[in-house]
């Protein structure tokens, strides 16, 4: 049920966008089964075979991953474009050590690093989070069977570490979502969980067969209903992560009250019980199989992604078969720890070396063709303004402040918003600089002008709306001549973050409404910049792919220009004053098709930001339509 879920949830199922809390219930099994193993086996011996424990470990993970992480890298070498390379082979180094959670905490958090979405090995951070759990647990149990009272003690250390981290959950779900949902800190309590309930004398709790089946109904209806009402990843994991993890713990609980009747046994039916031995292979291979048919086929169907998961499906059979359970289940090196885990080193040292041959790959074949730096400098290219300077991001929600332009002048425009505010700073500047105003920037990549959470599951609300709060009272305070308002509204089309849930323009319509009424008290023109059309693939790894196989990367305006998010926010203006639209769409999508680069410049920085370069060539045509609309005075487009 886990995998079905996470398999869905990566597909872009509407009905399966919380199906990522499969994780969530991996985590609590991995929990429930590890320290019901450690526990038995010290009550057996007294002590932790930890060489044999480790091995074991080792011969149910690492064959299938490193075959599956061999498989991804060559696919890679053979798909992707050398940035896209160098990318990929650093996730495979990280998922090889173990780390990929921290490889991809680090780059989810940084705004503007290489999109983690198209990663083929993004899913490994679960990976690299239980493997940090196997190398702890064992230890933590033996802390914990130390002398007298062990059972006792047992209990109370795996309840304070469930509860810590869950504070920490809580905490940093707020703070840093991205430390929430990659970290062992913020995670562990799941484990803990599973295995408290290992702890307890679940199979002794005279419950009765009713009550039993009451349990794991409920349980089921907790995990699956929070898989299919959780609208993306807002606040997530956080306390709602109770949820999956409550209704794991009622289901397990029910298998040991009754396990031939009611959810138990609808486990147990053959299909299930398929996927359920299959499900680390499948685990493995899907996400792989998705991210790939993505960029073979852009703006594949969720049809196409499903018929790429059944594809893999397929392989991760193969690889049950002729890779997991014969090793798994070899005689010889079950009874030879110490060969196990000398062999589980050299296939780690073999995906190392693997990974570095990919990054040496990449760099070559960044050298053999100038345009791919070119490119490469094109992904780098925001704009030409100081990030520690010029806006808040991480932990800090302060509305930080930024001048350009004439000393002394007598108006000042304001730019207020997102990256896709930040894009826009190059031309802003130059405008302003020939018109003799002053530019003022207040910016936060991820938080729009718009009273609007787009990227739920990376930002919280909170996050936005106490930035935005701070920005708007200052905007007011210093009584500008106008504000320039501009925010991403792309996931009416693509979605959220790692979902893909797509948010409804009428929330668009409402949150504008609800900052231009605040606004408005400052007394003065607000312009409404419309949303950059919005490629379906990153731009700047389409073109480096054109460079070797000579395809287009122009794509279809008419998505792109996403007409229904511009046509909310004009309706969000409907009976107030002092309210301009300024469009620039025209000049980026000059006719059916986007082009992806102009006068031999990349449009795109990545799949949603035009480069600060390009965005400078359209100063002229915005100075001359911005402060048209302002009433400054009349140009004419060079």
């Amino acid at each position: 049920m886990a995998v079905l879920l996470v398999v869905g949830c990566h597909c872009g199922i509407s009905w399966c966008a919380g199906g990522f809390i499969g994780v969530d219930v991996f985590f609590v099994l991995s929990g429930y089964l590890i320290t019901a193993h450690l526990e038995a086996e010290i009550r057996a011996t007294s002590r932790i075979n930890l060489p044999r424990f480790f091995a074991r470990r080792a011969r149910r993970l690492l064959p299938a991953g490193a075959l599956v992480l061999l498989a991804t890298m060559l696919a890679a070498a053979a798909i992707f474009s050398p940035q896209e390379i160098a990318f990929t082979a650093g996730a495979a180094r990280a998922a090889g050590l173990y780390v990929s959670n921290v490889f991809f905490d680090r780059g989810a958090s940084n705004y503007f690093a290489p999109d983690v979405e198209i990663n083929p090995l993004l899913h490994t951070w679960s990976l690299g989070l239980e493997e940090q759990f196997y190398l702890l647990w064992p230890l933590l149990i033996l802390l914990a069977n130390w002398g007298a009272y062990r059972l006792r003690r047992s209990i109370w250390i795996l309840g304070a570490v469930a509860v810590l981290s869950l504070i920490c959950c809580i905490y940093t779900t707020r703070l840093a979502a991205t430390f929430a949902f990659y970290e062992l800190p913020a995670r562990a309590w799941e484990f803990a969980a599973g295995g408290l309930l290992a702890l307890l004398p679940v199979a002794r709790i005279p419950l009765g067969a009713w009550c039993a089946m009451g349990f794991g109904i409920a349980g089921m209806v907790m995990i699956l209903g929070t898989a299919v009402l959780l609208d993306g990843g807002a606040q997530f994991p956080g306390w709602i992560a109770l949820l999956p993890v409550v209704g794991t713990l009622a289901t397990l609980l029910a298998g040991a009250g009754a396990p031939q009747r009611g959810i138990s046994a609808a486990l147990g039916i053959a299909p299930l019980q398929f996927l359920g031995a299959r499900s680390y292979s499948w685990y493995l291979w899907h996400w792989p199989f998705v991210v790939f048919s993505g960029i073979l086929f852009p703006g594949i169907s969720v049809g196409g992604k499903v018929g790429s998961a059944i594809a893999s499906l397929s392989l991760a059979a193969l690889t049950y078969r002729y890779v997991e359970r014969p090793i798994r289940e070899n005689p010889y090196l079950g009874t030879r720890a110490r060969l196990s885990l000398a062999v589980a080193a050299g296939a780690t040292l073999l995906t190392l070396a693997a990974s570095w041959t990919l990054m040496e790959y990449g760099r070559e074949q960044l050298s053999l063709d100038q345009r791919f730096a070119a490119i490469g400098a094109a992904t780098a290219d925001v704009a030409d303004i100081s990030a520690k300077a010029c806006w808040s991001e991480g932990f800090s929600f302060e509305a930080k402040v930024c001048e350009f332009g004439t000393l002394g002048a007598t108006k000042t425009v304001v730019l207020f918003g997102d990256s896709h505010a930040i894009q826009w700073v190059n031309p802003m500047r130059t405008a302003a600089n020939l018109e003799a105003w002053r530019l003022i920037t207040i910016l936060r990549p991820g938080c729009a002008a718009s009273d609007i959470n787009p990227h739920r599951w990376s930002a919280g609300d909170d996050h936005c709306k106490e930035w935005r709060t701070h920005a708007i009272d200052k905007i007011i305070a210093m009584h500008p001549s106008a504000v320039v308002m501009a925010s991403y509204n792309g996931s009416t089309l693509r979605g959220d973050s790692i979902t893909s849930t797509l948010m409804p323009t009428d929330e668009i319509r409402l949150g504008t409404r609800r900052t231009l009424e605040k606004l408005l008290r400052a007394g003065v023109p607000i312009v409404l910049l419309r949303d950059t059309p919005l490629p379906p693939f990153n731009i700047p790894g389409c073109v480096a792919r054109r460079v070797v196989r000579g395809k287009s990367c122009d794509f279809d305006a008419f998505k792109a220009l996403n007409g229904a998010a511009f046509a909310a926010e004009r309706a969000a203006a409907d009976g107030l004053r002092n309210i301009y639209f300024l469009d620039m769409d025209d000049l980026i999508c000059p006719g059916s098709f986007c082009p992806a680069t102009q006068a031999g410049l990349p449009v795109y920085r990545d799949e949603n930001h035009l480069t600060g370069t390009f965005a400078e060539t359209l100063a002229p045509s915005l100075r001359a339509r911005l402060f048209k609309l302002l009433g400054n005075t009349s140009y004419s487009t060079p």
